[in-house]
C-alpha cells in the first residue's frame, strides 16, 4: 500500500509538470510573442544545443564550484559557531547584530558592497555564505534551546560520557531543526549566488550567460540557462541532504 502511494505521488508530480508545460505552450501559441515568452520546444532545443557545447560545462562548473564552496563553508561554520553560541550566551549576544544584518540587508546591497571590496571573482561564494549562514545558525541555536534539560541532568547523574551525550542528546535534538532550514538554505544559496554572478558579470559562470542572453534578447537561451540552474539546484539539494543524513548516522556510530 505504501509503495502504491509513493508511485501515485510521483505520478501526480509528473502530471502537474506536464500540465504546466502544456499551459506554457498554449500561452505561447495564443500570444505569438516568442521574443517575450519562448515556447517550451524552443527552450528545450536551446538547452540541448548548449549541452553539446564545452562552454556550457565550463560555465556550469564555475557556478557550481563557487556556490558549493560558499554553502559548505557557511554550513560548517554555522554548525560550529552556532553550537558555541548556544552554549555561551555572551557569544550569542555578540554575534546577534551580525546575524541580523545578514538576514535583513537586501542581497543586492551585499553584492554591490562585495564587488567594491573584493571584485567579482568569488562574489557568488561570498553571497552564498552570507545567505546560508544565518539560516543554519538559527537552526542550531533553536535546536540547542529546545534540548530537554532533564535529559542533560539525567546524563550527568548516570555519568554518561560527553561523547555519548553529544551523540544521543545534542545531535539527535539539534538535527531536526537544522534539517528544517536546510532545504530553504540550499535553494536560496543558488538564487543569491547566480544573482551575484549576473550583477558582477562573473566570467565562466551561469550568471554571465544569463546576462548576455538578456542583453541580446535571446529569450530561449535565457529560459534554457534558467532551467539548467533549477536542475543543478535540485540535484545539489538531493545529494547534500543524502550526504548530511549519512554524516549524522556516521557521527552517531563513531561517538
Amino acid at each position: 500500500m505504501l509503495m502504491v502511494s509513493k508511485i501515485k505521488s510521483k505520478f501526480n508530480k509528473i502530471a502537474a509538470v506536464v500540465v504546466w508545460i502544456v499551459i506554457w505552450q498554449i500561452v505561447c501559441e495564443l500570444t505569438g510573442l516568442e521574443l517575450v515568452l519562448a515556447s517550451p520546444v524552443k527552450v528545450f532545443l536551446s538547452l540541448a544545443e548548449h549541452l553539446a557545447q564545452r562552454e556550457f560545462y565550463v560555465s556550469a562548473a564555475g557556478s557550481f564550484l563557487h556556490i558549493t564552496a560558499g554553502f559548505a563553508a557557511a554550513f560548517f561554520a554555522a554548525c560550529i559557531i552556532g553550537a558555541a553560541a548556544g552554549r555561551y550566551r555572551l557569544l550569542k549576544d555578540f554575534l546577534a547584530p551580525a546575524v541580523i544584518l545578514m538576514q535583513s540587508l537586501p542581497v543586492a546591497s551585499f553584492i554591490i558592497i562585495l564587488l567594491i571590496w573584493f571584485g567579482s571573482k568569488n562574489v557568488a561564494a561570498y553571497i552564498s555564505f552570507i545567505v546560508v549562514f544565518p539560516m543554519i545558525y538559527n537552526g542550531v541555536i533553536a535546536g540547542i534551546a529546545n534540548i530537554d534539560a532533564k535529559l542533560v541532568e539525567m546524563a550527568q547523574v548516570f555519568g554518561i560520557s560527553p561523547l555519548r551525550r553529544i551523540r544521543c542528546i545534542y545531535i539527535a535534538q539539534v538535527a531536526p531543526f537544522v534539517e528544517a532550514n536546510l532545504k530553504s538554505a540550499l535553494g536560496m544559496c543558488w538564487k543569491a549566488g547566480v544573482s551575484a554572478e549576473v550583477i558582477g558579470l562573473v566570467s565562466n559562470s551561469v550568471g554571465e550567460q544569463l546576462y548576455y542572453s538578456k542583453l541580446y534578447l535571446l529569450t530561449a537561451d535565457l529560459f534554457a540557462w534558467s532551467l539548467a540552474v533549477v536542475v543543478m539546484s535540485f540535484a545539489f539539494e538531493k545529494v547534500f541532504i543524502i550526504l548530511a543524513a549519512s554524516a549524522v548516522r556516521w557521527l552517531r556510530r563513531l561517538l
